[in-house]
């Protein structure tokens, strides 16, 4: 029998994929996207904000053919690393019992809660901005972020926005929406060189003198 340098013939690299059971290729395709995502997020993190498909396969030890075979192009890959933030994002962002309790101690509780998911996300939301421009579907995710994070100022200062006119309340939601966004931290932090515990005191003394 004839083998395969005998007919010209050569195994393509992912052959044996072919031959695994259809869950084991699943499994194994959700573990290698996983991992190619998990790597795009520390490049992020090393405010390595344009990463390309090679350098994301180099470092994932995922060929690039392969890697093609997830992502269409560099902006699939680049909108699957965002989502998947955002599912990492939202147990850090999470309020307990919100709009309860005293405004004192919902002031601090949304200030620590803000300043740390900028300490962890951050370099992934520098990264969205550096990609809306150019991606629809990244500057929807943006959207959908910054308007998920003005709602829950909403919530969580909900009696104290009840008792003001309508026009009262539109001027105090919409002055405390920009003071909490995440693009307001990283001015602070990264432009004006504020320290954390500074950043801290700007955003506590502010909301009080707002909401009180």
């Amino acid at each position: 029998m004839a083998d395969r340098a005998s007919t010209g013939t050569v195994p393509s690299p992912d052959a044996h994929l072919d031959a695994e059971p259809v869950d084991g290729r699943v499994a194994r395709r959700e573990r290698n996207i996983d991992a190619v995502l998990d790597v795009v997020l520390e490049m992020f993190a090393e405010e390595w904000l344009f990463p390309t498909m090679e350098q994301a396969a180099s470092r994932s030890g995922l060929s690039l053919r392969s890697l093609y075979r997830y992502f269409a192009d560099p902006g699939e890959l680049l909108e699957a690393t965002i989502r998947r933030n955002r599912e990492l994002a939202a147990p850090v962002a999470h309020l307990h019992a919100i709009g309860e309790g005293l405004l004192a101690a919902r002031i601090d509780a949304f200030v620590a809660m803000r300043l740390r998911l900028y300490d962890t996300f951050g370099p992934v939301y520098r990264a969205t901005l550096a990609h809306a421009h150019r991606l629809p579907r990244i500057s929807d995710q943006l959207a959908t972020v910054r308007d998920e994070l003005r709602e829950q100022f909403g919530l969580q200062f909900a009696p104290e926005l009840a008792s003001r006119t309508p026009a009262e309340r539109d001027a105090v939601l919409a002055a405390g929406d920009l003071l909490a966004q995440l693009d307001s931290i990283d001015y602070l932090r990264r432009h004006r060189a504020l320290s954390a515990t500074e950043t801290e005191t700007v955003l506590t003394s502010t909301l009080k003198r707002l909401l009180a």
